[in-house]
């Protein structure tokens, strides 16, 4: 039975708080982990964050159809959100590929259906749907708090905020079994059209073909951010990434807010135009390698995510005839979390493989003598403590600039850098390289964008594409009249 009572409410907000939380918490800094300290290719990376999009395609047919006929919604949440915590704990020992896959693919098969659970869990226990803004809004929050928390205290270079992540998950399953009860729906009630297949009909009608292909195709883009973001920062030096990334949360707060506003203004198809559109600004600012532009990229996430996200569920909701509207929803959510996302992480993964950072070929001693290994990343400006600075190492009295001479004057023919000798000539061939301006001196800012992967064109390639996408979508797609009578369409904040 729906109440309006205050406590009721307070307590689907710390629901929503904890469901957002314990995702944060690991998908955001899990990008800078594993580039930075697993060493995983582009491919594998991409991997990784299709386990999301597999989970949201593949877990309705496992969980959700089920859930809803047969068990109380916070039983199913309790039990999924247990099994995620160890799939989380067990995470944090990984270190290769496979295994590490292994885990958070069956985490995703037990979160991603959670997403839709704790929207039913909220719906059916208040009295006005209307209200639910209020009690979604605490996900962001907790989304915004996980990222501190991993930024400031935890940070991306260690395994540890697997186990915040499956703290939270801890928390959330024993929460979940306190939750006010929410029995099965039962077969009739329920429907069986989790993935939204009985939306295909309105595929006959141009418009929405339009529109189901573009939001599709416009996810794909999208997914290069959530993939390559935090690497992003981590490797251009920005303070504390996933800290840094919950901007994006706090201008989605503020963009949710304006965004009805924008709705009656310009209508549906103009906000989507412009939240494909924010997303072709948002990689050419980060494509430009500039702190603060790359700050203002961060900003436009309101725009980027409500504008086509929320809005895209919003269009399916006006669009569909009554009583198809949770199956267009579905549909929808399908299309976007499911295969769009799917095919985004393999194509970002791909594309960061085509600019990798520069490699090296260098010298190491074993036990049976010299082994020589390529493909090395170039070694760091600064070592560990006590620090020394690569010029000093080579022989610079200038600790903040490196002549390329300086090293050409060498007489070995390897240099001693650590546990490794740097082949002297790769080492001069990857010194010319970051030589940017070519004036024979490299500055520590040049040779970190050289140890960096490429990232101008890894965000220019999906921005071009974002800006096609938006071309036919505003070529092609068709505003809907607004409707006297709308029922709330909620997308997970991120």
């Amino acid at each position: 039975m729906a109440s309006d009572h205050p406590l009721i409410r307070t307590r689907l907000s710390v629901m929503m708080f904890l469901e957002f939380f314990l995702w944060s918490a690991w998908y955001v800094p899990v990008g800078a982990y594993m580039n930075d300290k697993l060493g995983f290719t582009g491919s594998q990376m991409g991997w990784i964050y299709a386990t999301m999009a597999l989970g949201a395609m593949i877990s309705p047919l496992l969980v959700g159809y089920v859930a809803d006929r047969f068990f109380s919604t916070q039983r199913v949440l309790g039990v999924l959100h247990l099994i995620g915590a160890v799939c989380l704990f067990y995470s944090a020992r990984q270190t290769t590929f496979a295994p590490l896959m292994a885990l958070l693919m069956v985490n995703a098969l037990c979160f991603m259906p959670t997403l839709a659970l704790v929207n039913s869990v909220a719906f059916r226990n208040i009295d006005d749907p209307d209200k639910f803004s209020r009690i979604a809004v605490w996900g962001t929050i907790g989304w915004i708090v996980a990222g501190l928390s991993v930024g400031f205290l935890l940070g991306e270079g260690t395994e540890s905020f697997f186990y915040l992540a499956g703290g939270g998950a801890v928390a959330m399953g024993l929460y979940s079994f306190s939750l006010p009860h929410t029995p099965p729906k039962g077969a009739e009630e329920s429907g069986g059209d989790v993935l939204g297949l009985g939306a295909l009909k309105l595929l006959r009608e141009p418009s929405f073909l339009v529109f189901a292909v573009s939001v599709l195709l416009i996810s794909i883009p999208l997914t290069f951010y959530f993939v390559w973001g935090n690497a992003f920062l981590a490797e251009t030096d920005s303070p504390r990434p996933t800290a840094l990334m919950t901007l994006a949360q706090c201008s989605e707060i503020v963009v949710m807010l304006v965004m009805p506003w924008f709705i009656v203004r310009i209508g549906l198809k103009n906000v989507l135009v412009i939240g494909m559109g924010a997303w072709v600004i948002r990689y050419l600012l980060f494509g430009s390698l500039s702190f603060p532009l790359i700050i203002l990229g961060l900003l436009l996430h309101g725009f980027c995510y409500c504008f086509v996200f929320v809005a895209a569920f919003i269009y399916a909701d006006k669009k569909a005839p009554p009583g198809m509207s949770a199956s267009a929803q579905s549909f929808i959510a399908f299309l976007m979390w499911g295969v769009g996302m799917f095919l985004g992480t393999m194509l970002a993964g791909f594309t960061g493989e085509q600019y990798p950072p520069q490699r090296i070929a260098a010298l190491k001693s074993t036990e049976k003598g010299e082994a020589l290994l390529s493909g090395l990343a170039l070694p760091e400006w600064s070592g560990e403590e006590p620090a020394v600075s690569l010029p000093e190492a080579l022989g610079s009295d200038d600790e903040n600039r490196l002549s390329l001479a300086v090293v050409r004057e060498l007489p070995e023919a390897t240099v001693t850098l650590g546990e490794f000798e740097y082949i002297k000539g790769d080492l001069l061939n990857a010194l010319h390289q970051a030589d940017a301006d070519g004036d024979g001196v490299v500055t520590r800012p040049e040779w970190r964008i050289a140890q960096a992967h490429r990232w101008p064109p890894i965000w220019y390639w999906p921005g071009g594409l974002a800006a096609v996408i938006c071309l036919l979508f505003w070529i092609g797609g068709r505003d809907v009249k607004p409707a006297s009578q709308q029922s709330a369409a909620h997308a997970p904040s991120r």
